[in-house]
């Protein structure tokens, strides 16, 4: 099996209760499939870089998983039409670079303010 991470987002508005159980819906699609879980992330909320779904922040989650092909489908096929997910993203991890490099969560900036200087 191959290792990989998706992130998704889900919808900021959710509540608590519907945010975990769309979660745990992704981590049981994954143990179904006998993938592992070898990490889980929770990002928090943060701003997004530019409108989804009239939405202007989302919460963000890592899962980094061994898979095969079939798991990759059906997690990929339910992130599609769950409504509560805005964005996702899999990828393939780098056996090599696996070990060295570490994922990290987006650095919020926070926002500057714009100052108008007299000339």
């Amino acid at each position: 099996m191959k290792r990989y991470e998706t992130i998704f987002i889900l919808d900021p508005d959710l509540e608590e209760e519907q945010a975990q159980s769309a979660i745990e819906k992704i981590r049981g699609i994954i143990t179904q499939f006998k993938g592992e879980i070898l990490k889980d992330e929770d990002w928090g909320k943060r701003k997004l870089a530019y409108e989804v779904k009239k939405k202007q922040r989302g919460h963000y989650r890592l899962i980094e998983f061994t898979a095969t092909p079939p798991l990759l489908t059906e997690l990929e096929r339910n992130f599609r039409v769950m409504d509560s997910v805005l964005k996702f993203q899999t990828i393939r991890v780098d056996e090599r670079k696996a070990s060295s490099s570490k994922a990290a969560p987006p650095v919020e900036e926070p926002l500057e303010e714009e100052s108008e200087s007299e000339g």
